[in-house]
């Protein structure tokens, strides 16, 4: 099970989220929804862990506490956040920083694995060709930028999936390695919190919703 229990999270003296209760049973997809500033955003970073929110809460995944967790332990543990503008690393190469990530697991693929897979997924996202060879995201656009999270999310995989508006900037192709994404998840009992405008996703997710006001669930 997932569970967060009375989470509330602010930023210095502003409070952004107040309350919130969530129980997710494996495989689920959690549909969130709400006006823009209802706290959607604010609540998939309160449970990634993001430093500068000041949270109180309970959140448990399984049989891991989360809440007391810092965000790179969390992200170790498979929680997995696909951020509305993924971020630049100038001089860090793209394979590099996919080495080292694949380093930190137990189970790991063997260098060529990961070099012959990450262009498999990088091709078929239709990234450059020189993608691997990049500074990570540097000059790219706003939808490369999220292939660029996708294909980190099709390589590694996790237990939970907090998907800030994923389809943002990326074509009917890259929305479906999207929905193929979810269903893996799915299958593997994983948990998925899904926050989109894309009316197409809302609609295939829509069987599992809630609704945030002022910080909320309504």
């Amino acid at each position: 099970m997932f569970t967060i229990k009375n989470l509330s999270a602010k930023i210095n003296d502003k409070q952004i989220l107040s309350d919130v209760s969530i129980t997710m049973k494996p495989g689920d997809v959690l549909l969130i929804t709400g006006h823009n500033g209802s706290g959607k955003s604010t609540l998939l970073h309160t449970i990634m862990g993001r430093p500068d929110l000041l949270a109180q809460g309970e959140i448990q995944m399984n049989d891991i506490n989360l809440a007391v967790l810092e965000c790179h332990e969390r992200a170790r543990q498979g929680v997995f956040m696909f951020h509305q503008t993924p971020p630049t690393i100038d001089g860090v190469n793209t394979m590099t920083l996919l080495n080292e990530i694949n380093n930190r697991f137990d189970i790991k693929l063997n260098k060529r694995e990961l070099i012959d897979t990450a262009k498999n997924i990088f091709a078929e996202l239709n990234l450059p060709e020189d993608w691997s060879k990049r500074q990570f995201n540097s000059g790219a656009s706003g939808g490369e930028r999220k292939k660029n999270e996708l294909a980190q999310a099709e390589l590694f995989g996790g237990r939970l999936f907090l998907l800030d508006e994923p389809d943002s900037g990326l074509d009917q192709n890259s929305r479906q390695h999207i929905i193929n994404l979810i269903k893996k998840n799915t299958a593997a009992n994983g948990y998925t919190m899904l926050v989109t405008h894309d009316k197409q996703l809302q609609e295939f997710y829509k069987d599992n919703t809630i609704e945030l006001s002022n910080g909320r669930i309504i």
